[in-house]
């Protein structure tokens, strides 16, 4: 039989991760604004030497620190669904489809991440609010809406990567920076849904700890 998980205080890394979630909104925010000068100039102005060579730095720049930030990102984002299944775990749950290290491992299984990683969080969502019922509980609007968030950020971002790659004209370069700015607008989107999952989360699995601590307290005395 496997061996019960203890549970781990997950407040601390879900702080972090909603800071680096912030700032990738934040970022998201700069890009749009880089993107709509960009834009400015392209329609007013055409595009010199010297100007396209500024645009492209910027671009770069930002480009750079996103990456950068998405890389962190995602590690603390792995860490934490790995520590809130081992907790739902430990606070009674039984029968999650998923296990902890396959909750991160299906985002990236082509294929598989289309939908595994939804049934992952779709699970820990009912057990950290219910975990000894989760399986007959009801799923809250936010799992469905970060998932949806998740798969069209992919989706529009591969358009734009591919249309960034084939833009030789300024009407496709135009259109090129349209489609950039919606990217960065789901991505913004998506931030702020992962924050209020997560703190949902974290937020449920330590009311159900604190319960469980008073109640044991409560045994002791009584005993």
């Amino acid at each position: 039989m496997d061996e019960q998980p203890a549970y781990r205080e997950i407040m601390g890394v879900t702080k972090i991760l909603k800071v680096l979630l912030a700032l990738g909104a934040v970022i998201a925010v700069i890009s749009i604004l880089s993107h709509f000068m960009q834009a400015e100039l392209i329609k007013h102005e055409g595009i010199s030497a010297t100007v396209a060579e500024a645009i492209y730095s910027r671009e770069q720049i930002i480009g750079f620190i996103q990456a950068g930030l998405y890389l962190l990102t995602a590690i603390f984002f792995g860490r934490w669904i790995v520590r809130a299944n081992k907790n739902v775990r430990a606070l009674g749950a039984d029968g999650l489809r998923i296990t902890p290290g396959w909750a991160v491992g299906y985002f990236f299984i082509p294929m598989a991440n289309l939908w595994r990683p939804y049934q992952a969080m779709k699970d820990l969502w009912l057990a950290s609010h219910s975990p000894s019922s989760w399986n007959t509980a009801l799923i809250g609007i936010i799992v469905p809406i970060w998932w949806a968030l998740w798969l069209l950020s992919i989706f529009i971002g591969q358009i734009a990567f591919r249309m960034t790659l084939h833009a030789n004209t300024l009407d496709q370069i135009y259109a090129c920076i349209n489609v950039n700015i919606l990217t960065e607008f789901i991505e913004i989107l998506l931030c702020l849904v992962a924050i209020a999952l997560v703190s949902q989360i974290a937020g449920a699995q330590t009311s159900h700890h604190r319960n469980a601590l008073e109640a044991l307290d409560s045994e002791m005395r009584d005993g």
